[in-house]
């Protein structure tokens, strides 16, 4: 881009104390709609972002053009894997993995 940067992370950030941001999950998806429609740049979203289900709508609404996870990667680093298997995909699982990987989809 001619701006010198390919996506813009969008976060209320909490910087303000007596800013009232109602936490849910994906309560910074807003925001971050707000900026890709007005700014019309590449942004992603973050905030609550937990099921594989609600990063998909977060996508499909075009609320966002990437998701960032953060929390929910520290709990479970085979995350992506996992949601691309509950939303169908076929991706493989790294073969040091296959041993651990779990049954259910």
């Amino acid at each position: 881009m001619a701006h010198g940067f390919d996506l813009v992370d969008i976060t209320s950030g909490g910087l303000v104390h007596n800013a009232r941001i109602e936490v849910e999950p994906g309560y910074q998806a807003p925001f971050a709609r707000t900026v890709r429609e007005g700014a019309a740049l590449p942004v992603s979203a973050v905030g609550l972002i937990t099921a594989p289900e609600q990063a998909d709508q977060i996508l499909v609404d075009r609320s966002a053009d990437a998701i960032m996870l953060a929390r929910e990667l520290l709990r479970n680093p085979a995350w992506p894997l996992h949601a691309a298997h509950v939303l169908g995909d076929d991706v493989p699982w790294p073969k040091q993995y296959q041993r651990g990987r779990p049954r259910h989809r």
